[in-house]
């Protein structure tokens, strides 16, 4: 076989040995992340239009 074949070939050996020890989230962890990402999203994205939208009225009043 091709070197390259039996390195690939010996990569993915490793992917899977090594992908059998992860501690895979419970389907309710996993949903109670993503509402927390979620979340935090939501909250950021509104903070970010306040103050852009703060700013933006500033500006127009000074250099109104």
């Amino acid at each position: 076989m091709l070197p390259q074949v039996e390195k690939s070939i010996q990569f993915l050996k490793e992917v899977r040995v090594e992908a059998r020890k992860v501690t895979w989230p419970t389907p309710r962890e996993a949903t109670g992340a993503t509402w927390v990402v979620v979340g935090m999203v939501a909250f950021i994205s509104l903070f970010l239009f306040a103050v852009d939208f703060l700013l933006s009225r500033f500006i127009n009043t000074v250099l109104g």
